[in-house]
């Protein structure tokens, strides 16, 4: 590689990294000047791209949702580039310099340092993780197949089963549940809150929601959250409640405790919550004195979660992007800059027949929740980000 060559880094390897890497590579290279060489790297800890989007149905019904279609290789997505174009490191980023531009990385998560990569322009697209790995692979595919092969087993013998988090991801996981099963296993559902999907403006929605899986004979309890677990001497999950009662599951699956992945990233460019600190119409890091550091995904400050703010958001930074690496500045008649949904927009499945959904103040039926997205979880999706011909 030649020592003049500009590294483009993106970390993070999922739903916002892979399509900034791929678009960098097939359309904003292309448009750059011709006498610069560029290489895109993408530095994660999985060599796997997970659909979590399916997560609830790859924890509650394997069969509906096997694995070699749910974890699809990043090397094969790429191997149409030639090495001096891109490459995947695949590492846990533990520290960023920004003095000398450098990316620290570790072989393993919590391990020492066994590298350093220079960058020129950065990405951060490293996301949030819930507190089970089977929802992301943060720690890398292996931990996630360990801890869903696990659950599967669990799940079959399991009699009580326990759900925290009224969320998307509680919600769908309570519906695979009741779909799966039926009323032949108690399963509660702990909102946590004062309601269902209560982050959603229009409270009718989680209502709903609410009403399908009782209709299920799913119990849907609010207001309760899990303190603590621990194992007990039979192998049954002991629960501690913020009420102060306490309960003795088979099996409690924890869909709470989205957190950024933000240890590695100096502190000064995260605000008061963790997030990267982000300029909102360029998606650009709003950090005084840092240049070339672009944010995409729920790590940023700008971001209220979610994969059509993605879809929204990856060619607002690959044009911030483009224009920095080709010397312009953004003028008034720039086109694509992101612009923050001011209604909600969300599909949650409950159950391969239907769910809720509502986009842009409307609401929508069954049948469309069914025919877009809980038949499939959408998988054969998946593919597109990785190999670069979709979202």
């Amino acid at each position: 590689m030649s020592t003049n060559t500009h590294n483009i880094v993106v970390i993070g390897g999922s739903f916002a990294g892979l399509p900034v890497a791929h678009t960098v590579l097939k359309t904003v290279i292309p448009t750059l000047n011709s006498s610069q060489s560029y290489k895109v790297f993408v530095l994660s800890p999985n060599a796997e791209f997970y659909w979590k989007v399916g997560a609830p149905r790859s924890i509650v019904n394997p069969k509906a949702l096997p694995e070699d279609k749910a974890f699809l290789s990043i090397a094969e997505g790429f191997k149409k580039y030639d090495k001096s174009q891109f490459e995947h490191i695949k590492a846990f980023a533990t520290s960023i310099d920004p003095s000398n531009q450098t990316i620290s990385y570790s072989d393993a998560a919590q391990g020492p340092v066994t590298s350093t990569l220079h960058y020129d322009s950065l990405v951060l697209a490293s996301g949030t993780s819930f507190k089970d790995p089977v929802w992301s692979v943060q720690q890398g595919e292996a931990a996630t197949k360990q801890a869903l092969h696990e659950i599967h087993t669990r799940l079959e013998k399991a009699e009580t089963i326990v759900i925290a988090g009224g969320g998307a991801a509680g919600v769908e996981t309570a519906g695979e549940l009741g779909s799966l099963y039926g009323k032949s296993k108690r399963v509660t559902l702990l909102s946590g809150a004062p309601q269902l999907l209560s982050r959603l403006q229009n409270p009718a929605v989680g209502m709903d929601a609410q009403a399908k899986l009782e209709k299920m004979g799913i119990e849907v309890v609010h207001n309760v959250r899990i303190e603590s677990s621990t194992k007990d001497s039979s192998g049954r999950d002991a629960l501690k409640m913020n009420d102060g009662t306490e309960r003795v599951v088979d099996v409690h699956i924890e869909a709470t405790g989205d957190a950024p992945n933000n240890t590695f990233i100096p502190k000064d460019w995260l605000n008061e919550k963790g997030f990267v600190k982000t300029d909102t119409p360029t998606l650009r890091a709003d950090i005084p004195g840092v240049k070339n550091v672009y944010v995409l995904g729920s790590i940023g400050s700008y971001s209220k979660g979610g994969i059509p703010e993605i879809l929204f958001g990856y060619k607002v930074v690959c044009e911030s992007i483009r224009v920095d690496l080709a010397g312009e500045t953004d003028g008034p008649k720039r086109k694509k800059v992101f612009k923050p949904m001011a209604k909600d927009m969300q599909m949650v499945p409950i159950g391969p027949g239907g769910g809720v959904a509502t986009a842009f103040g409307w609401r929508f039926p069954n049948f469309v929740v069914a025919m877009a997205k809980s038949k499939t979880f959408m998988v054969e999706k998946a593919s597109g980000y990785v190999d670069g011909t979709g979202p």
